[in-house]
């Protein structure tokens, strides 16, 4: 699974970073909205973790741009703000879900869980007589499911993906 992870505090960006590779997750970093919309256009994500309160704009803004632009990755903001006001901003612009700092890691690994639980994008990748189920992570031949290891279809999603 990738994520783009935007968040303009250096140690914390590195400290999530750091958490979520060892959790088995596949990231991308960007320090700034205007980074993470080039990355956005260069890969494809699994989720979007964005800060709030940044230089240049917001993370309100940036999503609300690849919204407008037909990008429906699930995202989830990571922020300092605990007013109503901003929550219902995030949701409104299209946040999947919304935690405020601090952040409690095991907390958001549950949270990313239930989010990629709901996700019902690229259910199932066709390539001749190969298909994977996206959901279940099975590799198909025909009809046929192929014992192949979790591992190995992730890998084989990555190598599909880039």
């Amino acid at each position: 699974m990738k994520i783009l992870l935007l968040e303009d505090d250096k140690l914390f960006n590195e400290t999530l970073q750091d958490f979520l590779e060892e959790e088995g997750f596949a990231l991308d970093c960007a320090l700034d909205p205007y980074s993470a919309l080039e990355l956005t256009y260069k890969n494809i994500y699994d989720l979007y973790l964005f800060d709030v309160n940044l230089p240049y704009e917001s993370g309100f803004d940036l999503l609300s741009k690849l919204r407008q632009s037909g990008d429906t990755t699930p995202t989830m903001f990571l922020t300092s703000r605990e007013d109503k006001a901003s929550l219902t901003e995030g949701f409104e612009i299209g946040a999947d879900d919304y935690m405020k700092k601090p952040i409690d890691l095991d907390e958001l690994l549950l949270r990313i869980s239930a989010l990629m639980r709901r996700q019902v994008r690229n259910e199932k990748l066709t390539i001749g007589e190969y298909s994977l189920d996206m959901l279940s992570k099975t590799l198909y031949h025909g009809d046929e499911a192929l014992d192949v290891t979790k591992k190995a279809v992730e890998l084989l999603v990555l190598l599909l993906q880039s």
